[in-house]
Parts: C-alpha cells; structure tokens; sequence
C-alpha cells in the first residue's frame, strides 16, 4: 500500500510543510479554560433567551384565558433566569467532563 504524504508526516495539514507543534501545558490550560467560560455564558444567555421567550409566552396565553392583564415581570423571575442558570450549570459540568477527559489524552499521548 502506497503512503501519502499526510501519513508520512503524521499530522494531517491541509498545506504542505512543518506541521505544528502542540502548545504547552500552561497555554493549552489556558485555551481550555477560556472556552471553557465562553460556552458556559453562551449556553446560560441561550437559556435565558429560551426562557424568556417561553414565559412571556405562557404568560399572556395564561392571561388571555384568566382575562386578566399578567405581571410579565413573572417571566424573568419564574422562568427564564432559573433556566438560565440550569442551562449554564448544564453546560459548565459537560465542558469541564471534556476539558478532564482531554486532559487525560493529552496526557497518555493519544
């Protein structure tokens, strides 16, 4: 069987030269941790917007059919930021299981 030259070198790199190295351990702890916190508040603002959207919602079905006029500050309050805070809770423990697990790849050499 016939080798390539992406085999030969061992990394797969869309252009041809060195391929690049891997970063050290403060810099990819680094790297890490910041996406680490991007995805964290990224997920907590999409379940805030999630919530929001739905408690309003609910909120003026359920006065539409009590016929009355609903406190919309209900949606903040009920709805969207616990939801909020489940879907950044969510999102932290699920990156920092990865972050671990890549650590512990990195570390064996896979």
């Amino acid at each position: 069987m016939k080798e390539s030259g992406m085999e030969t070198r061992g990394r797969r790199t869309l252009l041809g030269g060195e391929p690049m190295r891997e970063p050290s351990w403060p810099v990819w702890t680094l790297m890490k941790g910041f996406r680490l916190v991007v995805l964290t508040v990224l997920w907590a603002g999409l379940g805030m917007g999630v919530g929001l959207f739905c408690g309003i919602f609910g909120l003026l079905v359920w006065g539409a059919v009590a016929h009355h006029t609903p406190d919309m500050e209900l949606a903040y309050r009920r709805v969207a930021i616990p939801l909020a805070i489940g879907a950044g809770s969510c999102a932290f423990v699920w990156n920092l299981l990865r972050t671990v697990q890549a650590a512990a790849q990195r570390r064996r050499g896979e």
